[in-house]
């Protein structure tokens, strides 16, 4: 009981932080989608793709080993500190020299100035690994969102004047720069990290192993993740690139914002429990349960609201981003639930299964880019490709990490989700009954409003009708409070 009130108590700030995220980066990238063009977003989506790689370097597992490692010292946070310096001067120059093979590669001598500009990014956000794991170590969690949440708003309300004064996708470019210099300097000063004088390398050395296949992984997971966005941009094209971009963050809204509210919590949590694989497995087959009944009626819903949610979100000339969304809608709930399963491989200690997990998983990805991009030059059959890939990976990596990590049934999984049957079908029958009743809808705000505030309302009533005992205590709460 004790581990699920510090998991929900976590869980709760996150959200609030996290939510009011997502509604301030839904609106920022709305107004923004309607100031820039696909191509000038897919210029910046190019450049992200290298970004996200070299933040992978700079943390070189070292974030996950300071939350599970118990007895680290100041002088081991402020060793590692040192060391996470060095990494982040030279990731950062190393970065700036890429951008001339870039703009070969993609022959636009555009990505040389992007790139050594967002090399001040890539400085600021490997500067700030070290001070944000300390935070989530001590469970600081309305901390750290606040801090996102306050850079956000200060970065996001940059980049919007920046883009009515006509800077065209630069002003992506400083909103990047700027969160990752406010971030760092904020959680430094939150985490109260005290530099040392000298340094050994005692602390990091203890990790090494747990560090070494947690960063492996994350090199596989970003190739997997990523060479859609590489291929996609050199093969297809920049425009080609800015339509799937957008049809993949839509898409990994609910996955990002819905499981992070909970993976940055787990880790912590349940690290205290490495040595007692059941408990680690029963607190988390409850936040399956929670992710599946959430996952599956997002990801019906999604489907069935596609072109009302492009046109709402990103505006009329984006509607070619319509049947990509509604493809990867249909791997939203499955990739929710897979991507709270790194925190259980690091609660656990075991990377090294992480690891051959990813290098499986990875393996089917990049099969189904290269076919999609390379052989069809799709962004569709891309897109479909990589959905199969996903529900082939969910099979493998839960098979590994509840027979081999946690010596669990793994059927016990598949029993959980095959109980959300009943309401998914139920969830579809009635769009497609509101679909048939319906008229069309027409593109005006008040319109889109109407038609989602039905669809949302549907998925509701479903939800709630078939998991009422999962709600129920709540509205007795409710109706006690009345009382009183």
């Amino acid at each position: 009981m004790k581990v699920q009130q510090e998991i929900k108590r976590g869980a709760i700030i996150v959200f609030i932080t996290k939510y009011s995220g997502i509604l301030l980066g839904l609106i920022v990238n709305s107004v923004l989608a309607r100031l820039l063009s696909p191509a000038e977003f897919g210029i910046v989506g190019v450049v992200t793709v290298f970004i996200s790689f070299f933040n992978i370097l700079s943390d070189i597992g070292l974030g996950s080993a300071i939350v599970q490692k118990q007895d680290f010292t100041g002088k081991d946070f402020s060793d590692i500190f040192k060391v996470s310096v060095l990494i982040s001067f030279g990731l950062a120059i190393a970065f700036a020299l890429l951008s001339y093979p870039v703009a070969s590669f993609y022959n636009d001598q555009v990505y040389i100035r992007v790139s050594q500009l967002l090399a001040i990014q890539v400085l600021f956000s490997a500067l700030a690994i070290v001070p944000k794991n300390m935070l989530i170590r001590a469970q600081a969690f309305k901390t750290i969102g606040f801090v996102e949440l306050g850079s956000s708003f200060l970065t996001g309300s940059l980049a919007i004047a920046l883009a009515y004064q006509d800077f065209s996708f630069y002003s992506i470019i400083w909103r990047s720069i700027i969160y990752s210099v406010l971030v760092f300097l904020l959680y430094f000063i939150s985490s109260g990290l005290k530099i040392q004088s000298g340094i050994s390398f005692s602390g990091i050395r203890g990790v090494a192993r747990y560090s070494s296949y947690q960063f492996a992984f994350n090199c596989i997971n970003y190739f997997s993740r990523n060479l859609d966005n590489i291929l996609v941009g050199r093969y297809i094209g920049n425009t080609g690139l800015g339509l799937y971009n957008q049809a993949y963050q839509l898409m990994m809204y609910p996955v990002s914002n819905l499981t992070h509210v909970i993976t940055p919590v787990i880790h912590p949590i349940l690290a205290k429990y490495q040595h007692n694989k059941t408990i680690i497995f029963e607190e988390y087959i409850k936040i399956v349960k929670v992710l599946a009944i959430l996952g599956l009626p997002i990801s019906v819903f999604t489907y069935f609201s596609a072109s009302e949610l492009i046109y709402m979100f990103l505006g009329e000339k984006w509607m070619e981003v319509v049947p990509i969304l509604r493809i990867l809608s249909v791997s939203i709930w499955i990739q929710m639930i897979m991507s709270s399963s790194g925190a259980i491989f690091q609660a656990a200690g075991r990377t090294d299964m992480l690891f051959t997990s990813g290098l499986l998983c990875g393996a089917t990805m990049i099969l189904a880019i290269l076919c999609g991009v390379l052989y069809f030059k799709s962004l569709e059959k891309t897109a479909l490709l990589l959905v199969i890939a996903f529900y082939l990976n969910f099979a493998i990596s839960f098979y590994v990490l509840i027979s081999t990590v946690l010596r669990q049934n793994v059927f016990k999984l598949y029993a959980l989700l095959a109980r959300q049957i009943p309401s998914v079908a139920v969830l579809i029958l009635a769009y497609l009954a509101e679909k048939s009743l319906a008229t069309d809808w027409a593109p005006a705000p008040s319109m889109l409003i109407i038609s989602l505030g039905i669809k949302l309302c549907i998925m509701g009533l479903v939800t709630a009708t078939f998991n009422f005992p999962l709600i129920e205590p709540y509205f007795k709460k409710l109706s006690h409070l009345k009382s009183k």
